[in-house]
């Protein structure tokens, strides 16, 4: 029999039916074995050639290999819990290997698809020595995240403590080319495991590591024997996330222009810790704090400088924001964040720029996120602390507290250099209140020229504002993705972001 396929020709032995006439009662089931055998090579030669055919195939190598890639960071992404054994799929790149021989050669042949190298329990050691082996000498990501999960029957402490070694043992070696190491959760209960990881990683040399999160709780006593400075080397790190803990452990702060610090179990640093970070960071552009990271009391004549600094994020219930204003010494801050914000947080400050003058003059972007109508007030008490803003982002308006103050005709106007504003879950009644504001500064002579919303938002307002008379850009952006894509330790709503009721 001949089939056609595409100007091809696939030539069989016939169809398997039509040999059932000849098979021999006797050896019936010899025969049956025989033709299923023959069934399943047709079939896999009918799919290859469907395979080889089909529009994906006739592209180059080179530009199928981007494609997995791309496809590849974007499931990791999107796979949030990696950890969950009850769910647990195979890794993308498994997956495209086993598509069809040409996919496999492209996958076997891009050291980048696996790249990302998952030692998250439950782990599978043949994977991971997979992965390290297929990625050959290409930089990788070292990802191992505790479960968030209640351990269970198939994984438990014991289980993930016992095969620790080993697997520190085989990624020992890598460790030079990591790119990324991500070490993060409670490790309460699985100090075996931090103590094999952070063994391995501690005399190591890592030439090639940008990015470091060291987001440990729950073993603040065991982390105490640990001192000394991680890496015996790392003259690229310079993006560093970091719980309390694991600040005695840190390695050399040169080039780091990215610092997070969070909170990891009951106590923060001392202030004197923060101030001698300070000083080990001359290229720190972005430092962001969450929750009392840093324990009080702040000292009335200190000083905390940061020559490079850029922006300044403060997250959750971090309760020194006007202690901590009043100490840094910022001269290129643009940018500040402060999510969620509270009447307590800017008053001290402001009291303080009242009596003197305002102490960040290149500060031009506010994020805010008040949660309350109350706290709307807040923006007043802002726009007097930092008069030079010109673009406010804030993630949730309450429609009416938010009118009442940019459309305050008795008052001044706030932020007077004001001209762009980032929104986002815009609704009909924020819709209205929104076109009362862009009216109300276009009258006055300080008019809005740029507005950045969602997605969602966008669709809701944008076929309404190129009817309006208003000369006002509009963008798609969501002013929140990055800062909650970025967050490793809590959920969305702990900081910024959340679609919340607003408290009375």
């Amino acid at each position: 029999m001949t089939i056609l396929l595409h100007g091809r020709h696939l030539h069989t032995h016939g169809h398997p039916l039509n040999d059932l006439s000849n098979i021999n009662t006797r050896n019936s089931e010899a025969s049956r074995v025989l033709l299923f055998r023959r069934a399943q090579r047709d079939l896999y030669d009918s799919l290859r050639l469907i395979n080889h055919n089909a529009p994906i195939g006739s592209l180059p190598p080179e530009i199928l290999g981007q494609i997995f890639e791309t496809a590849n960071q974007s499931n990791a992404k999107e796979n949030t819990r990696p950890w969950d054994h009850l769910c647990r799929r195979k890794p993308l790149p498994i997956i495209i290997s086993q598509v069809s021989s040409h996919w496999r050669d492209v996958a076997l042949n891009s050291p980048l698809l696996w790249s990302e190298i998952n030692i998250s329990p439950p782990w599978s050691l043949r994977i991971i020595a997979l992965f390290l082996a297929r990625s050959k000498a290409c930089p990788i990501h070292l990802n191992l995240t505790i479960p968030t999960i209640a351990f269970g029957n198939l994984l438990t402490p014991t289980v993930v403590n016992a095969s620790a070694y080993i697997l520190c043992d085989m990624v020992a070696q890598h460790i030079p080319r990591c790119r990324k190491i991500t070490i993060k959760g409670d490790f309460n209960r699985l100090e075996p495991l931090l103590d094999a990881i952070m063994s391995t990683i501690h005399p190591s040399k890592a030439p090639h590591l940008e990015q470091l999160v060291l987001q440990v709780t729950g073993t603040s006593d065991f982390l105490a024997g640990f001192s000394a400075p991680l890496f015996i080397e790392s003259p690229k790190l310079n993006h560093l996330r970091i719980t309390s803990p694991m600040v005695p452990c840190l390695p050399s702060l040169e080039h780091v222009t990215s610092l997070h610090l969070a909170l990891g179990n009951t106590n923060g640093i001392e202030f004197a810790t923060l101030a001698a970070l300070a000083k080990l960071c001359p290229c720190l552009e972005t430092l962001a704090l969450y929750d009392d990271v840093v324990c009080s009391p702040w000292p009335e004549a200190a000083t905390v400088d940061l020559p490079s600094l850029r922006s300044l994020q403060v997250y959750g219930t971090f309760t020194s924001v006007s202690d901590l204003l009043k100490v840094i010494s910022a001269p290129l801050l643009e940018n500040l964040v402060i999510a969620p914000i509270l009447a307590r947080d800017l008053l001290e400050y402001h009291n303080h720029v009242v009596a003197s003058k305002p102490t960040l003059p290149k500060l031009k972007s506010i994020t805010l996120s008040p949660v309350s109508p109350s706290g709307f007030a807040l923006l007043a008490m802002a726009a007097e602390c930092f008069p030079y803003v010109e673009r406010l982002t804030i993630p949730n308006i309450h429609p009416d507290s938010f009118r009442d103050i940019f459309t305050d005709a008795d008052a001044e106007v706030i932020w007077p250099h004001l001209s762009e504003i980032a929104l986002r879950n815009i609704d009909s009644e924020s819709m209205e209140t929104l076109f009362s504001i862009i009216s109300f500064r276009e009258a006055v002579g300080q008019p809005l020229r740029k507005l950045c919303l969602d997605r969602r938002s966008l669709q809701r307002i944008g076929p309404v504002m190129h009817a309006l008379p208003w000369n006002i850009e509009i963008v798609e952006s969501d002013v929140w993705f990055s800062l909650r894509d970025e967050d490793l330790l809590y959920e969305p709503a702990h900081f910024v972001g959340s679609d919340f009721d607003f408290i009375d």
